[in-house]
C-alpha cells in the first residue's frame, strides 16, 4: 500500500509517495495543509534515569486522531452499522469478465470530502469516470472516509461522508450528483465553520434523494463506519486508487490527466 508522503517527480533512490502532495502540474497550486494524511513527527525526550542520558524519539503517526482520542465514542451513531463497506456505481450493461457477472473493470475509490487532493482529483477525472460507468467500462466503489475528522463524529469530514452512505442507500443516481456538488463545493480544510447536517439534508434532496434520507443524515446512521475507514480498509492517504485491486494511485496522481485513466484501462485484459 502506497504510503503518504509528497507528490512530485520521481527521486532517485527514494519511495514515490503521493499522500500530500505539495505540487502536481494541472492542479491548482494547494493551500497550506494540516491534514491528516501528512506524517506528523512528535519528539518526546525521555529521561534515562540510569544512565542520565535523554533520548530523542521520533514517532511517525498515521492518521491518529488529535490527543490520542479513541475512534469511537459514545452517540446515537453507535447503532449504527461499523462494518465498511463500498458504494458501487455501475451500468447494467457493464462488462462483465468471461463466464462471470463480475465486472471487468473495477476502480476503488477511497475519498474524504474534505480533503482537498481529493477535490482536485475528482476535478480533473470525475466527468470521465462518469462517463466510463455511463458506458459500461468499469465499475466503480467509492469509500468514503475520514481522514481530517481526526476522529471527531461531529467533524465534517465524518458527517458528510456519513451522509453520502445515507443517500446511496436511497438512490445511487442521487448519490452520484450528491457525491459531485460536495466536491463542487468543497468548503477549506481549515474553514471555521462548515455545512451542517441540516445543509446536507437540503444538497441531499436536490440531487434528487427522497425526504427520508434525512432523518438517517441526522441522526448520524453511518457516523462510526466512516470514522474508523480508514484503519479498517487499511490505507494511509486519500485519494487511494485502485483498478481491480492494483494500486494505481502513482499513476493516475502524478501524472493528472483523463488519458493517464485511460492507458490504466488498456492493461485490463
Amino acid at each position: 500500500m502506497t504510503q503518504p508522503g509528497p507528490w512530485g517527480p520521481p527521486q532517485p533512490d527514494q519511495p514515490q509517495y503521493y499522500g500530500a502532495p505539495q505540487y502536481v502540474p494541472g492542479f491548482p497550486p494547494p493551500k497550506k495543509s494540516r491534514t491528516g494524511w501528512v506524517l506528523f513527527s512528535l519528539i518526546a525526550v525521555i529521561a534515562l534515569v540510569s544512565a542520565g542520558v535523554a533520548a530523542v524519539i521520533m514517532l511517525r503517526h498515521q492518521n491518529t486522531p488529535i490527543g490520542g482520542a479513541a475512534e469511537t465514542s459514545s452517540s446515537a451513531a453507535d447503532a449504527g452499522p461499523t462494518t465498511l463497506r463500498s458504494i458501487r456505481l455501475a451500468a447494467p450493461n457493464v462488462a462483465t469478465k468471461p463466464g462471470s457477472s463480475e465486472p471487468k473493470a473495477t476502480l476503488t475509490v477511497y475519498e474524504d470530502f474534505l480533503c482537498p487532493f481529493c477535490g482536485r482529483f475528482e476535478q480533473v477525472y470525475g466527468p470521465t469516470i462518469s462517463k466510463l460507468i455511463a458506458d459500461g467500462r468499469v465499475a466503480v466503489d467509492y469509500t468514503m472516509v475520514s481522514i481530517l475528522g481526526r476522529g471527531d463524529l461531529k467533524s465534517y469530514s465524518v458527517r458528510a461522508g456519513a451522509a453520502a452512505y445515507c443517500v446511496a442507500d436511497a438512490d445511487t443516481a442521487a448519490f452520484q450528483r450528491f457525491h459531485a456538488a460536495l466536491f463542487a463545493h468543497q468548503p477549506d480544510e481549515s474553514a471555521e465553520t462548515f455545512p451542517s447536517d441540516d445543509e446536507l439534508v437540503v444538497q441531499a434532496n436536490k440531487a434528487g434523494a427522497p425526504d427520508s434520507v434525512g432523518e438517517c443524515i441526522t441522526s448520524g446512521k453511518y457516523r462510526d463506519m466512516v470514522n474508523n475507514a480508514v484503519k479498517s480498509a487499511g490505507i494511509n492517504s486519500t485519494p487511494t486508487v485502485l483498478l481491480n485491486g492494483s494500486d494505481i494511485g502513482d499513476t493516475v496522481l502524478q501524472n493528472p490527466d483523463p488519458q493517464a485513466l485511460l492507458d490504466q484501462l488498456k492493461t485490463v485484459n
